[in-house]
């Protein structure tokens, strides 16, 4: 992927966590607007509080760690034998560094413990007893793990973006359209469960996506566009 290109995402990125910051802002009321989409006022329950959501959850966690964890085993055999699979070492590391900057660093370890907001379930407006405030305001309403950004939002995006890299070495286009297909509805769909949950508004969805694309940007920028791989396929594409 070539550096012109890189940076057109990333301005790309920017105006849209631009646009969600203004919509969200001067209309908060949309957050709980959707919220209430899935809440029950007379039993107090989310639709996601079920068995079936609880399984989805559990096993996209497991696959998405798994192939997080897959792809570092992968990384360290490729420097000593070189490219594992026709894929090169850079597209390996690219995978678990995505990780551990996104969803590890800069959401759980930084937004999440900084940014103050409560949860859906943990408001007025849902039977909790803290106050609702806008997305992308400092608040101090949580001391930690918060509600904004969704951590496993962010990990599902981590995981549909590491599977769009990936997907380049796949040899035949349809299996290509398939993987990434599969790929990008059950990363959706793991990342709008909080939402359905009551643990994430659909502002604190939207921005970790938002967050961690600007991540994995970036990150492959550093670790193969600057490289000068223009090749389609030898590289990886983002």
């Amino acid at each position: 992927m070539a550096e012109s290109a890189h940076g057109q995402l990333t301005k790309r990125i920017l105006l849209a966590l631009g646009i969600l910051f203004l919509v969200f802002n001067l209309f908060p009321g949309v957050d709980i607007w959707v919220s209430t989409l899935f809440y029950d006022g007379v039993t107090g329950s989310w639709t996601a509080n079920n068995a079936l959501f609880h399984a989805y959850r559990s096993s996209f966690n497991v696959v998405s760690i798994g192939l997080a964890v897959t792809c570092l085993a992968l990384w360290v055999v490729s420097v000593w034998r070189g490219p594992v699979f026709s894929v090169p070492g850079p597209i390996w590391g690219f995978v678990p560094l995505l990780y551990i900057l996104g969803p590890g660093i800069l959401v759980n370890v930084v937004l999440k413990n900084m940014w103050g907001r409560a949860r859906p379930g943990d408001v007025v407006e849902f039977g909790g007893d803290r106050t609702f405030s806008p997305a992308f305001i400092l608040s101090d309403q949580c001391e930690s793990n918060c509600s904004f950004v969704s951590g496993e939002g962010s990990g599902a995006t981590a995981f549909f973006i590491s599977v769009l890299v990936l997907s380049a070495y796949i040899p035949h286009p349809s299996l290509r359209r398939w993987v990434v297909g599969l790929a990008l509805v059950c990363a959706s769909l793991a990342a709008f469960l909080r939402v359905l949950k009551g643990r994430h508004f659909l502002s604190d969805t939207l921005g970790s996506v938002l967050f961690v694309s600007l991540v994995a940007v970036l990150l492959h920028w550093l670790l193969v566009g600057r490289a000068g791989g223009k090749q389609k396929g030898a590289t990886g594409e983002l």
